[in-house]
């Protein structure tokens, strides 16, 4: 009885062994396909992102190029108005052109811009555009004195 239990055993013991191990080699491939897995959603997300920013500069882009058709017919625009009037809304006006320049070039040096500083980077430029055009706004509200 006792030789049957043993035995009983050790065959219990080598079945549980034999269905429960994995060898080294299926361990290793295991690990490769979660690395492969996991460089994928890595080149999936840097992919996405890349094309986000993309898109957002190509919008930006466009804002900033109808602010200089904007000043262009601004400058072009003929007011009968007093010369002081007229000086000051020319000066109102250059300061829009400095504005839309420098708002240009801070997206061209935001290439650099990391991953993790985008979201911040582009709340304050849209934030910067937005103020931008209410500036162009108000400068038609009184643009005659």
């Amino acid at each position: 009885m006792k030789k049957i239990l043993i035995r009983l055993g050790l065959s219990v013991l080598v079945v549980i062994l034999a269905s429960c191990t994995e060898t080294k080699s299926e361990r290793v491939d295991k690990a490769a396909d979660g690395v492969q897995d996991a460089k994928e959603d890595l080149n999936q997300a840097q992919q996405e992102y890349e094309e986000e920013v993309a898109e957002y500069r190509r919008s930006v882009q466009t804002d900033i190029d109808n602010n200089k058709l904007e000043i262009e017919k601004l400058r072009a625009e003929k007011i009968n108005a007093r010369a002081e009037a007229i000086r000051e809304r020319n000066e109102r006006i250059d300061e829009l052109k400095r504005r839309n320049d420098e708002m240009e070039a801070r997206m061209r040096e935001s290439k650099n811009t990391r991953k993790e500083n985008w979201q911040e980077f582009k709340r304050e430029f849209n934030n910067d555009m937005d103020e931008l055009g209410k500036a162009f706004k108000d400068l038609g509200k009184n643009n005659v004195k």
